[in-house]
């Protein structure tokens, strides 16, 4: 349970300080949304980046020591903010965005890259083995980050704060998870309220009205829609997760939603038994 002195809850993130849970050196904001499916689960993630940087490598598959990984890659720092591989495991990366990450550099003075995090982790075969591994891992060359990971059992968010890691476990923490260096109270807001009014209106499928959600414009095209627009960043592509009984799929988007849409053909790995 969270203790309530310490931190506030919003969008499924704690954060010590609605001043600091910004970056003057960051521009970006990410949306994830999950629902599960039976034998599994569908994740949709929006990756919010400044219009300045490197275009992203499309998903490919990958080798991650023994274990099949489908990831895209940063086309700066060469990791990734998201990965599933072939035992049905995710995981996705959203940055904190702690204002402190300008200044209290690492004695090094250099940052490891976030996304480098999510491919070291991205052989596990399990939610339990990643919450393991991630607690024996040296993070104080890291900026401040929400790590969620999922398989078709359970989940957990993880975040690092002021140096210290947290974890939340699966009934602790809901759809849609946002990350957010502008007016985070207030996009989060807006974005969780927007989530909850497609998914009340869907009269189908729920995963279509969440995929409708990540491309739409509500309330309006800008800063605050799902597939967001500011003169320094937008959304610049979208990922579509699909785990079943006997596949791992994920569609990719290369574009804002709003125009990159449909998303090219699903890579496809076998769905390791065992989990």
């Amino acid at each position: 349970p969270l203790e309530a002195s310490a931190f506030f809850v919003l969008a499924g993130f704690r954060v010590r300080d609605t001043q600091r849970a910004r970056s003057a050196t960051m521009s970006g904001m990410c949306t994830l949304s999950w629902q599960r499916n039976g034998a599994g689960y569908d994740l949709i993630f929006n990756r919010d980046e400044k219009r300045s940087r490197l275009p992203a490598e499309p998903p490919a598959v990958r080798r991650v020591g023994s274990t099949a990984v489908l990831a895209p890659r940063d086309g700066e720092a060469g990791g990734s903010w998201l990965a599933t591989n072939e035992h049905g495991l995710t995981v996705a990366l959203l940055n904190g965005y702690l204002g402190g990450d300008a200044v209290a550099a690492p004695a090094s003075g250099e940052w490891t890259s976030r996304g480098r995090l999510v491919m070291e982790l991205s052989d596990c075969s399990d939610v339990p083995e990643l919450a393991g591994r991630l607690k024996t891992l040296n993070l104080a060359t890291f900026r401040s980050f929400h790590l969620a990971a999922f398989d078709p059992r359970t989940a957990v968010l993880a975040s690092w704060q002021d140096g210290r890691l947290e974890r939340m476990d699966e009934d602790a923490f809901s759809p849609p998870l946002i990350s957010s260096s502008f007016r985070f109270g207030e996009v989060a807001r807006s974005r969780r309220a927007h989530y909850r009014e497609y998914l009340d209106a869907a009269d189908g499928s729920r995963i279509e009205a969440a995929l409708a959600y990540h491309r739409s414009h509500g309330p309006e095209r800008g800063a605050f829609s799902p597939c967001m627009h500011r003169q320094d960043a937008r959304t610049v592509s979208l990922t579509w997760v699909r785990v079943d009984a006997t596949r791992v799929q994920m569609r990719y988007a290369p574009d804002a939603p709003c125009r990159g849409w449909p998303p090219g053909p699903a890579l496809t790995l076998g769905r390791r038994p065992g989990v």
